[in-house]
């Protein structure tokens, strides 16, 4: 005698199966912006484009990976020993596999400057920006990553300073 499977149960393993996947996937590109933070923290720039696609894109200016590395070395030289703060990230893995988009507000401050509290506050990005307040120099940074060979890397990125009633536009 053959049993039937109900298709609900499969439904609820599909289900299941897909949630943990993402689950998987927004951790992992959790970690990468973690990584990304400590390898500006070590002024490690070849660490940090090779979070990146060989196409890799960079906004404003439309910068490719050699020019993208200028640019940080200018920065790092500019801020010396550095913190990078910022909240958790939001992360929109999208219909498309492999596929990904998240944005997040950040500080880069000299290394010994503290702003005590915001630890607390990595879970609520509204919060993290409250309490940083209109007297720091604040960013956001939009990325689109995707998966290759098992990895998540930075295909683009916008890099967005706050202007005080919001935050300056890249063109997309």
């Amino acid at each position: 005698m053959v049993k039937r499977v109900r298709p609900w149960i499969v439904l609820l393993l599909i289900f299941i199966f897909a949630s943990c996947s993402s689950k998987g996937d927004e951790k992992a590109l959790e970690e990468m912006v973690e990584k990304a933070a400590n390898l500006a923290e070590a002024h490690d720039i070849g660490g940090i484009i090779n979070l990146t696609t060989k196409d890799f894109e960079a906004q404003p200016g439309g910068l490719n990976r050699r020019e993208a590395k200028k640019i940080l070395f200018m920065a790092f030289r500019h801020y010396g020993k550095l913190k990078v703060l910022y909240p958790k990230p939001s992360v929109d893995l999208e219909s498309e596999e492999n596929r990904s988009t998240l944005s997040f507000p950040f500080l880069i401050v000299k290394k010994n400057q503290s702003l005590p509290a915001l630890e607390k506050l990595y879970d609520d990005p509204k919060g993290w920006m409250e309490k940083v307040g209109e007297g720091a120099d604040l960013y956001r940074f939009k990325l689109n990553a995707e998966k290759v060979d098992g990895d998540w890397l930075v295909k683009s990125a916008c890099l967005e300073r706050f202007t005080g009633i919001g935050f300056s536009r890249c063109k997309e």
